[in-house]
Parts: structure tokens; sequence; C-alpha cells
């Protein structure tokens, strides 16, 4: 599957909202597709409606946002701003509004001045909020956040054609081909039936079955001092390393429209869990001080999906079952100490001169 990009209109008054249009494009940029907006047009001889209305038909997604001022009005009494979005509603591009959530905080600068200006913002926010989804802002990083969550649940929700790279995708003749196979496969599915294709799959480790983890060493700052962890190798059961997966999985959350998803983060999930299995095997501070690889990480994440101890979808507000939550509270209650031991190196913590650079790769 190819990588898809996506452009992306940006549609505001402009004076009023030069910092959170540029913020609104740089966190476009940072996801990897492509904004379109009015400070990247050119001179030219067209109306600007004229020039616009095609980069709007050609955007997958149109993000409008919302402050305290209708625009600039056109002759026909509509603001260039409010008839951009009834073009995006015409042709069928989805739209994302971001509202400012307390108008009244607005500057007076950046606010409407007279009574049918206030008239005009308040029936266009009216008509753009009507059956949408809309997220409410007030600062450039509530903007940012409201606009990332909104293009990642329409890529979901609304999937739009987007941009591969030309030299990502097949010749037209291959395309050809495979759309005459594809066709084929229909009729003989619809002759034959769907034929499902038993594919054996490997059987997972029990919970009491052993596994290894290497323990990497990191420095810290510790008791006003540069420490620095040692490397081990750790052997325990599945299960054995859950309880501290359990309580230093780090992972954060989002909300849109009801729906809540979750991220890993990584790096804090790694760092936690090798230096909490370091705690439970040396009577040493170990915090920041140990870290288990990436892909020791996934290897867990993996086992406890499968084993049904972790959700195998982002779509939650946990990555944790109700059944990892009642194993990790019974050995709580259990007191059980970790029945995991080194199998190689040492879990220890020395200190670190101010020249070293134990850190840097010796080649």
């Amino acid at each position: 599957m190819h990588e898809k990009r996506y452009q992306i209109f940006i549609s505001s008054t402009f004076k009023d909202l030069e910092d959170e249009r540029r913020a609104v494009q740089d966190t476009i940029i940072s996801m990897g597709d492509f904004p379109v907006q009015m400070e990247s047009f050119p001179a030219t001889d067209e109306s600007q409606m004229d020039f616009i209305k095609p980069l709007i038909e050609h955007s997958d997604y149109y993000v409008l946002i919302i402050g305290g001022r209708y625009g600039s009005v056109d002759d026909d009494g509509f603001s260039f701003t409010h008839k951009e979005f009834r073009h995006a509603v015409e042709c069928g591009v989805p739209v994302l509004v971001m509202v400012h959530g307390k108008p009244e905080n607005i500057a007076a600068g950046k606010s409407e001045s007279t009574e049918i200006g206030r008239k005009n913002l308040k029936d266009f926010v009216a008509e753009a909020e009507n059956k949408r989804i809309r997220k409410a802002w007030e600062t450039t990083g509530d903007l940012k956040l409201a606009v990332r969550e909104a293009l990642d649940h329409a890529k979901r929700a609304k999937p739009r054609t987007g941009w591969v790279r030309g030299d990502t995708i097949a010749s037209f003749d291959a395309l050809e081909e495979l759309n005459q196979v594809r066709k084929e496969n229909e009729q003989f599915r619809e002759t034959l039936g769907s034929l499902a294709v038993d594919v054996p799959l490997p059987s997972i480790p029990l919970a009491s079955d052993v596994t290894v983890l290497n323990l990497l060493p990191l420095s810290a700052v510790r008791f006003g001092e540069s420490r620095r962890g040692s490397a081990a190798k750790v052997q325990g059961s599945w299960i054995s390393f859950f309880p501290l997966f359990f309580t230093n999985f780090e992972y954060g959350t989002s909300d849109w429209n009801g729906d809540f998803y979750w991220h890993t983060k990584h790096d804090e999930s790694c760092v936690g869990i090798g230096s909490a299995i370091a705690s439970e095997l040396a009577f040493v501070e170990t915090t920041g001080l140990f870290k288990i690889s990436r892909t020791a990480l996934d290897r867990l994440v993996a086992y406890y999906t499968e084993a049904g101890l972790m959700v195998a979808t982002n779509m939650a507000e946990s990555p944790f079952t109700e059944a990892a939550q009642r194993v990790a509270r019974r050995h709580h209650i259990a007191g059980e100490t970790s029945s995991f031991e080194v199998i190689e190196g040492s879990i220890s913590v020395s200190a670190v001169r101010p020249y070293d650079d134990y850190d840097k790769v010796p080649f």
C-alpha cells in the first residue's frame, strides 16, 4: 500500500488570524500533507474566487478557521471565506470546522466592530456548524491539536484520493492488467463463492514460559552526580514481566466526536519498563538508568495482545483490557516478588566522571 499525502485547503480571514494560519500550516506539513492557502497564491489577473475555486475542488480536505471577524465582503454581500466554504460544500470536499470557543475574549482589533458584521459572523458560524463536527479552540496550541485530531479522524472516516509519488506506482499497462485480474477474481468469486484458506498460525508461548530481555544502560543525573546503569540479560516468564509492563507502559490518548484513541509513547515506555525491571533486581535507585529496546517493547506488546491483555486496536481509551487490569490488581494484592533473574551481566549503577563520554559509539 502506498503512503498517501493529502492536499489540505486552509480557509479563514487573514489579518486577524495570521499566527493561527501559520500554526495550522506547520501542523499539516508535519503530518506529511500539503497545505494550500492564499499566502502562497501568485499574482494573477483572475478574480480571487475564480482562482481559488479549482484549488478547493482539487483539495482532499478543507479546514475552516473562524475567529472574531467575518472578513472582507464581496460584491454579492458574502465574505470571501464564506464563499470558499460554500464552494467546498458544493464540491463535496470534507469540511473541518474550527471555531473560537470564547469569542468574547478576542481582542477588539480582531473582532467585528459593527452590528451587521457581528450578525454576519453569527449566521456564518451557524451555517458552518449545521450537521458538521466542529472543534473549539482558544490558543494556537489548542488549534494545532484540534486540526491534527480532525484530520486523523477524517482520513479514517472519509478517505480521499490523495497523492502518491510517481515512482511508487506501476505503469498504466500494469495497472490495467491488475484491474483485469481483479475483475476475473470477482467473476470467480461469484461463480464459486468465497473460498476460505486456512492459514496455520504458530501458537503463542504459555504465560509461564520463559523469555529473555536485554537491559541496556543509560546515563542520568542522580543525587547531584551523573550516574550510569549497566548492561544485563534478564530471564523470566512472560507473566512475571507483565505487572511491571502494565505499570510503566506509557501512552497518550485523544478523542474526536466521542471516539477515543491511544498511542504508545515508545521512548518513555522503554526506559520506564527497563528501569523498573532493574529496580526489582538491585537495591539501588535505577530510574532512568536502564531501558529495553524498541524491538523488545514491540515483542511484549504483541504477546500481551495475543494473550488478551491488550486491545488489538488503538480505538479505545486504554490499551489494556479488563482482564489485564484484573491481573495487575491480583499481583498487587498478592505482593509477589518478580520471578525473573539475571543470566548475563549484572545490575549495577556507577558514577560517571564529568568528562567521560560513555554514550559515544566508538567507531
